[in-house]
C-alpha cells in the first residue's frame, strides 16, 4: 500500500500447473497485510492501544513498558518487553537538547535476519547471501519538534491550531472549535510551554472577535496570562470562555465564518527581562452553524475523500512521552515525565460504547434529557419482540408467589485433634497416622455446606497469664506447610494432610488429620469454615470444639 494513495487490490489466482514466483509470494504476502492496515487506518486511527508506559528510572534513564501501538500508516508497532536505557543512547537525543523539552517518539521498523546463501545467485566468482526473514520490529528516538496538528488523529475534525510563537524553549499554542453553535458559551485555549531553565513568562493581546462575547478570562478587555512565580511547572493552561451571538443580535448569515484576530500592537510576549516582538499575527478560522456540532463533525467525517482519510506523513511515530529536562552544567537530569502530551489513544469500541451508555444513565438520574446530555439513548432503541414462551404466559396468569432467596451464611469454629496414638507402634511398623475428630455440628439444616480448613496458630484471648513460649503467632495457615520452613513464619508441625467427612443426615463432619512424620506434637487446631444458604442463630450452634458464629455475609 502507498503510503497515502489507495492501491486497487490483487490476490493471487491459483490454477494447477502455475508457476510460482517470487513476485507471487510478495503479492500473497503484501495483499493480506495491506487489507488489515487499510482497516486499521480508517477504523482505529492511529496511537496507542495498550500499555508504553514512560516512567523515570533515575535522572538520566528511562523505562518502557510493553505495549502495543497502531501508527498512521494502519501498522502494527509491537513492544514486546520492558526496556530500561539511559536518554543519552536514545537516537535522536543531542547536548543541544538539554535547554528544551523533548518528546519520545516510537516508530515502526523493520529488520532483516538470518542472512543464508542465495542458491540461485551463486556464480563462479562469488556466492550472493540474502536474509531469510524480515522482523516487524520499532524504533524509539528522541524529537524537539511537536507533531503537526493534523497528523493528531481527527483533531483538525474538532479544533483549529495556531502558533503564536515556538523558539524551542517557549512556545504559545492557541486551540479553538472549529465550530460552534448559535448562542452557546465555549472556551477557547491557550496553551504556554516553557523549559525549567527559561526565564518567567507573560503573554497579553487585545482580541478582535467579530460575533463573540467574552464571558470569562480577560481583564479590562485583554487576554492576559502571567507565569506565578516559584510554580516550577513548565506548562501553563489558560481558558477563555465566548459566548456566539444569535442571528437576531447582528448576524447577517444563519452560518457564518468568523477569522479571530488581534488588535495591531497589543501583542506582547515578554520572556524575563526580554521582549519578544516576531510574533505571528493571529487569524484563526472559526464557523458559527445552527445545527448540532457533534453531528456536524461525523458528517465531515463520513464526507472526507478517500485521499484525505488516507493521508499520513511518510514517517509517522506515537508521541510517548513529553520528558522534561534540568541542564546541570554540562550535563542533565530528567525533572519531570509527562505521559501521552497529546492524548494519542486508539479507542476500543467496545469501551468507548459503555462509556456513552454510562454517561447517558448519568444525565438521565440528574434530571437532564438524552438532548441536553447530548447523547444518544441506546437503551431506548426497540428490538423486535419475540413470541412468549408457554412458561412465561403461565407466569403471567398464576397469582405471584414471593420467593425468599437463602441468605448466604458462614459459621466458623476451631477443632483440636489429639494426634497420639491410642498404642505404640512398632519400629517395623508404619509411622503414618490418621487421626479424627469428633462429629461437629456446622450448623445448617436445609442444604450441605462448602467446608475449607486452614492449621490454626491463632492467639486465643484469655484472662490467665500465658508463658511467652506459649504464645501464638496469630495466623491461620493452609497448603503445603513445606514452603514456610526457614522463614518466620514456619509451623514446628510435621508434614499432614487434612481432609473432611460430612454426614448431610446429621448434618455434621469430622475432620481427619494424617501425620506422614513422627513428631512429639499431641494435638493440631484446625480452623474451619462451612457456607450455606441457611444457617440456624448463633446462640443454637452447639458449644463443641470452641464452636464460633460468624457475620452473615451479605
Amino acid at each position: 500500500m502507498n503510503r497515502s494513495r489507495y492501491v486497487p487490490f490483487e490476490r493471487n489466482r491459483y490454477f494447477y500447473g502455475k508457476l510460482l514466483t517470487v513476485r507471487d509470494f510478495m503479492t500473497e504476502q503484501t495483499y493480506n497485510a495491506d487489507k488489515r492496515r487499510l482497516v486499521n487506518r480508517l477504523l482505529y486511527g492511529s496511537g496507542v492501544v495498550a500499555g508504553l508506559q514512560v516512567v523515570a528510572v533515575d535522572d538520566k534513564s528511562i523505562a518502557i513498558e510493553t505495549g502495543v501501538a497502531l501508527d498512521a500508516l494502519g501498522r502494527e508497532i509491537v513492544v514486546p518487553s520492558p526496556m530500561t536505557m539511559k536518554l543519552s543512547n536514545v537516537d535522536g537525543f543531542t547536548n543541544h537538547d538539554y535547554a528544551k523539552n523533548v518528546y519520545l517518539c516510537l516508530a515502526y521498523n523493520e529488520k532483516p535476519k538470518e542472512p543464508v546463501h542465495a542458491v540461485g545467485g551463486m556464480s563462479n566468482s562469488e556466492e550472493i547471501s540474502e536474509h531469510n526473514r524480515i522482523q516487524e520490529s520499532y524504533r524509539l528516538f528522541v524529537t524537539d519538534k511537536r507533531p503537526k496538528h493534523p497528523n493528531i488523529s481527527f483533531e483538525h475534525l474538532m479544533f483549529n491550531e495556531w502558533a503564536w510563537y515556538d523558539d524551542g524553549s517557549v512556545s504559545i499554542y492557541q486551540y479553538t472549535p472549529r465550530y460552534i453553535k448559535q448562542d452557546e458559551e465555549f472556551e477557547i485555549t491557550l496553551v504556554i510551554e516553557k523549559t525549567l531553565q527559561s526565564p518567567p513568562v507573560s503573554f497579553e493581546f487585545i482580541p478582535q472577535f467579530p460575533s463573540l462575547t467574552v464571558v470569562d478570562g480577560d481583564v479590562d478587555g485583554k487576554i492576559v496570562f502571567q507565569e506565578p512565580l516559584d510554580s516550577g511547572e513548565t506548562q501553563f493552561v489558560k481558558q477563555i470562555r465566548l459566548k456566539a451571538a444569535t442571528q437576531e443580535e447582528g448576524m447577517e448569515q444563519a452560518e457564518s465564518v468568523l477569522f479571530l484576530s488581534a488588535t495591531t500592537g497589543s501583542v506582547k510576549l515578554t520572556i524575563g527581562d526580554r521582549v519578544v516582538y516576531d510574533l505571528n499575527v493571529l487569524k484563526q478560522k472559526l464557523e458559527i452553524i445552527e445545527q448540532d456540532v457533534a453531528s456536524k463533525i461525523i458528517s465531515d467525517y463520513y464526507n472526507r475523500p478517500l485521499d484525505l482519510a488516507l493521508d499520513a506523513p511518510s514517517e509517522p511515530s506515537i508521541y510517548l512521552a513529553q520528558l522534561n529536562l534540568l541542564q546541570l552544567g554540562a550535563s542533565y537530569v530528567i525533572d519531570k515525565i509527562i505521559p501521552q502530551p497529546f492524548q494519542d489513544y486508539v479507542m476500543n469500541p467496545t469501551l468507548l460504547y459503555k462509556l456513552m451508555k454510562h454517561k447517558f444513565i448519568a444525565a438521565d438520574r440528574n434530571g437532564q434529557s438524552a438532548q441536553q446530555a447530548d447523547i444518544i439513548p441506546f437503551d431506548q432503541v426497540k428490538a423486535p419482540q419475540p413470541f412468549p414462551l408457554i412458561e412465561e404466559e403461565f407466569a403471567r396468569i398464576m397469582p405471584e408467589t414471593e420467593e425468599i432467596e437463602p441468605t448466604p451464611t458462614v459459621t466458623t469454629g476451631i477443632a483440636e485433634i489429639s494426634i497420639v496414638s491410642e498404642k505404640k507402634k512398632k519400629w517395623f511398623q508404619s509411622r503414618e497416622s490418621t487421626f479424627y475428630s469428633e462429629e461437629i455440628k456446622h450448623g445448617f439444616t436445609d442444604s450441605v455446606p462448602y467446608i475449607t480448613t486452614a492449621i490454626s496458630d491463632e492467639d486465643i484471648k484469655s484472662d490467665v497469664a500465658v508463658p511467652e513460649m506459649w504464645k501464638k503467632s496469630d495466623a491461620l495457615i493452609s497448603g503445603d506447610l513445606s514452603i514456610l520452613k526457614g522463614s518466620e513464619y514456619e509451623l514446628h508441625y510435621p508434614k499432614l494432610s487434612i481432609a473432611i467427612i460430612q454426614f448431610p443426615t446429621n448434618q455434621t463432619f469430622r475432620i481427619a488429620v494424617k501425620v506422614h512424620k513422627k513428631t512429639d506434637i499431641m494435638r493440631v487446631r484446625v480452623r474451619w469454615w462451612a457456607t450455606g444458604a441457611v444457617a440456624v442463630k448463633a446462640e443454637e450452634l452447639p458449644q463443641h470444639a470452641h464452636l464460633e458464629a460468624a457475620a452473615a455475609i451479605e
